[in-house]
């Protein structure tokens, strides 16, 4: 075959346009995959019957008051990352989280290491992408990075600078756990009510498709309708 110009061009456009279809893993990085579901359209109703359904045995539940804040947002942000700010409650004692979320990776400066924690100094702190699986085979994919503060008084508040306000509208959290896998039921203050299964793992092919076939797949066979919008959008919307 005669390589023309015109065939040579074609054959470039189809190898970049097969490479950009292949997913993007991170090398080394941590992810949490996930399903969430409104039990009203189908699927296990509480975190109890999940796991259940799927033949696992399950942990005591924790229990959880999250709280989402208004606040004045940090100079210096990676464009296209939207800032949350929230506040956990559970046996008296709390955290505080500040997270970083987006479409895109992170930029590789700051470091993790080296990133200044709106919070201050921490201890907890990670980058994390998070696999929200909408169907079989369809995946959305965020990427973050969070810092936390942890304290036994329940009052503990975000640093003055943050300016931060109560959104007034707090979820609760019932969490189960079976070995890595989480099951959890958020109630909104809205009154709905939101179901999620994850696990953590690697940004990888593998990965991916072991929680498919494990969790997702298994779900879905229980009518599982999955959701696109992740806990946080949910969550800290204030729907009214």
């Amino acid at each position: 075959m005669l390589l023309t110009p015109h065939r040579i061009a074609r054959g470039v456009w189809l190898a970049l346009a097969a490479t950009a279809a292949l997913p993007a893993y991170p090398a080394g990085q941590d992810a949490e995959f996930a399903v969430r579901w409104d039990p009203r359209q189908g699927g296990p109703a509480t975190p109890q019957d999940a796991l259940r359904d799927l033949r696992l045995k399950a942990s005591a539940p924790s229990h959880f008051e999250v709280q989402y804040f208004e606040f004045s947002v940090p100079a210096g942000l990676p464009a296209g990352f939207d800032p949350i700010l929230r506040k956990r409650l559970t046996g008296g004692e709390a955290e505080l989280t500040f997270k970083l979320r987006g479409h895109a990776p992170l930029p590789a400066q700051p470091s993790l290491k080296h990133w200044d924690c709106p919070l201050g100094p921490t201890q907890e702190r990670k980058d994390e992408a998070d696999i929200t699986f909408v169907a079989a085979g369809r995946t959305l994919t965020a990427y973050s990075r969070s810092c936390s503060l942890e304290s036994r008084q329940a009052d503990i508040q975000p640093p003055a600078a943050l300016q931060a306000r109560a959104k007034g509208c707090g979820s609760t959290m019932t969490r189960l756990r079976s070995g890595k896998l989480k099951i959890e039921e958020w109630k909104m203050a809205d009154g709905s009510v939101l179901l999620e299964a994850s696990r953590p793992g690697r940004h990888d092919e593998a990965s991916m498709r072991a929680f498919e076939r494990q969790v997702l797949q298994p779900l879905l066979a229980l009518k599982v309708q999955p959701l696109q919008r992740s806990k946080s959008a949910l969550g800290g919307g204030c729907a009214r």
